[in-house]
C-alpha cells in the first residue's frame, strides 16, 4: 500500500490523494458504522469513470469478505458491481479491508419520492427494478436482510432504482457473524415471523433465526407501503392459544393502503401480498417482477387479489401497546437515556397517528417496461452531497417510540419533535449511536424516546463479531 503521508489517520479520515493499491481517493462520500465510503478513480487512468471505496472502519472486518463474495455472485443492472477488493494498513499497523464498487451517482429512494412525487408507473418500475434484483439475489440462495428506502438509491443518470449495502446479507455456506438472537436490519421492516420468533424465543441463549426469502419480499412490500402512503405497517399484538403458544394473525395497515383514493390500485393489491401475515403468500422475488412488469405493458391489465390473512386497520388499544412493550422489555439493551427521561409519563395521545397525507397521484395510464424506463425528474443536488451509503432526512420513529400530543409537545424536558416522534439529541458518534438504536442524521445523533420497557434493537446488527 502506498500514500501520499505516512501521517495518514484512521480510515474514516483518508485525506484526498491517498492510494490504496493501485485506487486513489478524490472524494469523501459517507461513513456507516462497518465503513467509510469513498470516491475514488484508477491512480493509472485520471480519466477513468469513478468508483466507490468502501473502506472498513474496523480491523480485519469478516462483513467486507461475505460482502464481496454476495456481490460476486450476483449480476444485475440494479445491483453495484464489484470491481475490485484489497486492504489497507494503517500507520498503527492494523490491516483494513477494502471493497471497490461501481459508483451510484443518485438520490435516496424516499428523498426522491419526497422532493419530487412520483407517478404510479415511475413507482411500479422501481419496483420491478428491486424485485428482479432480489430474484436475482434469491436466486444464489442468498438474503440481503436489510432491504428498506434508505438503502435503494434512485440514479440520476437514467432514474434507476439501485439496491445498496449488501454487508449484512446472508448466503449458502456463509459464516453467521450474528450472535444468536441477533436480527440484522431495521426493525420496522421485519417481518412477522421473525418477530414472532423473538418473541417465542427471547430468553435462548442459542435459538438462531434463519432468514428467508419471504422476509426479503415482507421488507420490499414496508417500502412499497412507505412511498404510497407515508406510514409503515407494524406487526399486530400477537395471541397466545389454549396452549399457551403466541401466534400473530394479522398486520396493522396504514388506512391510506386500504381506503385512499389516489393509491394506485396494482400497487395497493401488490403491497398487500407481500405485507401478507403467512409467508407463503408472499409468493417470490420473480413472480412479482413478472407481474409489475405486466402492469407496465401497454394496453395490459393485471389483477391482483389482497391475501387472506387478515388485516386490520391501525385500531390500537391501550392494552395492546402495554403488552408488546412488556413482552418486548426483556428483548434488547435499554437505551441509557430513558432511564433520566422515564419519570414523566406519556401524554394519552402519544402513540397515536394522523391520517398522513399522500403525494401520489392517480394513475394516468401504462407505461413502458420497468428495464426501458425513461429517466425519472430527478431533484439534482451538489455533486459532493452524494453519499454511497446514504442516510435520512429526518430519523423515522419506531415501534413504541413516544409521539407528540395533538399540540406537537413531547412528555419531557429536553425532547425534540422530529417526524411525530419524539427524540433525544446526542453528540455521540455513529458507532455508538448504532449501538444504542439511534439514528445519525447530518453527523448528528438521535435517540427514540420509548414507552416504558419498549427496547429497540439496533438498526444494523451488532457493532460487535462474534
Amino acid at each position: 500500500m502506498d500514500s501520499s503521508s505516512s501521517l495518514t489517520p484512521p480510515p474514516a479520515l483518508l485525506p484526498l490523494n491517498t492510494v490504496l493499491e493501485g485506487w486513489r481517493v478524490v472524494a469523501w462520500a459517507g461513513c456507516g458504522v462497518h465503513g467509510a465510503v469513498y470516491r475514488a478513480v484508477s491512480a493509472l487512468d485520471e480519466l477513468a469513470s469513478p468508483v466507490a471505496l468502501k473502506l472498513a472502519l474496523h480491523p480485519s472486518n469478516p462483513r467486507f469478505a461475505r460482502e464481496a463474495e454476495l456481490l460476486s455472485r450476483c449480476l444485475h443492472p440494479s445491483i453495484p458491481r464489484l470491481l475490485d477488493r484489497g486492504s489497507w494498513q494503517s500507520p498503527a499497523g492494523t490491516v483494513h479491508p477494502f471493497l471497490v464498487l461501481q459508483w451510484v451517482d443518485g438520490v435516496p429512494l424516499y428523498d426522491q419520492h419526497r422532493l419530487h412525487p412520483t407517478s404510479p408507473p415511475e413507482l411500479r418500475r422501481w419496483l420491478l427494478q428491486l424485485s428482479q434484483a432480489v430474484a436475482t439475489l434469491h436466486a444464489q440462495g442468498a438474503v440481503h436482510r436489510d432491504i428498506k428506502g434508505d438503502n435503494v438509491l434512485v440514479r440520476r443518470s437514467d432514474g434507476r432504482a439501485m439496491l445498496m449495502d449488501f454487508g449484512t446479507g446472508l448466503y449458502p455456506g456463509a459464516a453467521p457473524l450474528t450472535p444468536a438472537m441477533g436480527f440484522p436490519g431495521t426493525p420496522i421492516y421485519r417481518s412477522p415471523e421473525a418477530w414472532l420468533f423473538e418473541m417465542q424465543f427471547y430468553r435462548s441463549s442459542t435459538a438462531r433465526y434463519r432468514p428467508s426469502a419471504a422476509d426479503d419480499l415482507y421488507a420490499l412490500g414496508v417500502t412499497a407501503c412507505r412511498l404510497l402512503t407515508g406510514e409503515y405497517p407494524e406487526p399486530a399484538v400477537p395471541s397466545r392459544d389454549e396452549r399457551g403458544t403466541l401466534h400473530l394473525d394479522s398486520v396493522l395497515l396504514p388506512r391510506a393502503l386500504l381506503r385512499h383514493p389516489h393509491v394506485d390500485p396494482a400497487l395497493r393489491a401488490i403491497t398487500l401480498r407481500l405485507l401478507s401475515v403467512k409467508p407463503e403468500q408472499r409468493g417470490t422475488a420473480a413472480q412479482l417482477a413478472q407481474e409489475l412488469e405486466q402492469t407496465l405493458t401497454p394496453f395490459r391489465r393485471h389483477s391482483s387479489t389482497a391475501p387472506s390473512a387478515t388485516v386490520r386497520t391501525r385500531a390500537r388499544t391501550r392494552f395492546g401497546w402495554r403488552w408488546w412493550a412488556l413482552a418486548a422489555a426483556s428483548l434488547a439493551l435499554v437505551i441509557g437515556t430513558w432511564r433520566v427521561l422515564s419519570s414523566t409519563p406519556p401524554q394519552e395521545g402519544a402513540v397515536t397517528r394522523a391520517e398522513p397525507p399522500v403525494a401520489d397521484s392517480v394513475d394516468a395510464g401504462p407505461a413502458g417496461l420497468g428495464d426501458t424506463a425513461t429517466p425519472a425528474a430527478l431533484e439534482k443536488e451538489p455533486a459532493d452531497s452524494t453519499q454511497q451509503d446514504p442516510v435520512a432526512d429526518i430519523p423515522e420513529p419506531q415501534p413504541g417510540q413516544i409521539r407528540p400530543d395533538r399540540k406537537g409537545l413531547c412528555p419531557g424536558k429536553g425532547m425534540l419533535t422530529l417526524n411525530g416522534g419524539c427524540w433525544v439529541e446526542t453528540t455521540w458518534d455513529a458507532e455508538k449511536c448504532q449501538e444504542f438504536g439511534g439514528e445519525m442524521v447530518k453527523g448528528t445523533c438521535y435517540l427514540p424516546v420509548l414507552l416504558p420497557g419498549k427496547k429497540r434493537p439496533s438498526t444494523s446488527g451488532p457493532t460487535e463479531e462474534p
